[in-house]
């Protein structure tokens, strides 16, 4: 029986799942004709015959000219070998033809857009994408940086996310403030804000009710808002925004939390 994980370190190389699939069939059980490819692997005999042809012409199988026709696989050490050489290949093509995509657009001056039509808003989606605007605009802010964190466990989460962020910018010395909901265990601050804790920058409260938000403000001019306070960052889209009343507005919340909390 086919290995899953081997199916998908094939893929991860750039074949297809019936590609992968019918070659390491093959790898196992030898050369064989289109027909018994197609009952090892229960596909169509069609399709067995399509992907063995795509195998032929990626160079990892050959085609022996016996009746009735057989598919024979290339080793596995050499089809590994040419398949990280052409994966090489692929990156050093995709580095050249970005390096050429960045050359083009150096000298384009984009139009500054008229007041009234600047975007301030924007919505950013997936984790990735999330984690990696969040450690942009913290990475770019100067002096202050106040969270309210709606979710105890996010605390630890985030923390890890954004420790070198926090490092950076507490030598930087941007002022760090948090306020979040009181943990189950009040010690674990510690060991979560290790890194943190020791820098006279760096503070953090707890409330005892419930905080339905997750927000960061940096520098005053820029605010991350997470749309579900009770998701891990990053499982939910984020709000970017500039605008200064909506950040007036979200500061001046959290000075409230921060003077009420213990």
């Amino acid at each position: 029986m086919l290995q899953g994980e081997d199916v998908q370190t094939l893929r991860r190389f750039g074949l297809t799942f019936l590609q992968a699939k019918v070659y390491l069939t093959l790898v196992r059980t030898g050369n064989s004709t289109v027909k018994k490819i197609a009952e090892k692997t229960n596909i169509a005999r069609q399709e067995a015959q399509r992907v063995a042809t795509e195998l032929q012409s990626l160079g990892l199988v050959e085609k022996l000219l016996v009746n009735p026709t057989e598919f024979e696989p290339v080793p596995i050490n050499d089809a590994i070998t040419f398949l990280l050489e052409r994966r090489e290949k692929t990156s050093l093509d995709l580095e050249q033809k970005a390096n050429m995509l960045l050359k083009n657009f150096a000298n384009i001056q984009v139009e500054s857009p008229d007041e009234e039509k600047a975007v301030h808003f924007a919505v950013t989606s997936g984790k990735e994408a999330i984690i990696r605007k969040s450690r942009i605009v913290v990475d770019g802010t100067k002096e202050s940086c106040d969270l309210i964190n709606g979710l105890w466990a996010n605390l630890g989460y985030a923390s890890s996310l954004f420790k070198e962020q926090n490092i950076q910018a507490l030598e930087r010395h941007v002022k760090i403030r948090i306020v979040a909901q009181k943990l189950p265990e009040e010690q674990s601050v510690q060991e979560i804000y290790k890194h943190s804790m020791a820098s006279r920058n760096f503070k953090i409260k707890f409330v005892s009710s419930s905080l339905p938000v997750m927000i960061g403000i940096y520098d005053k001019k820029d605010l991350l808002v997470y749309s579900s306070p009770e998701k891990l960052l990053g499982d939910s889209p984020m709000l970017w925004t500039d605008n200064p009343s909506l950040i007036l507005a979200v500061q001046t919340y959290f000075n409230k939390l921060w003077k009420q909390a213990g």
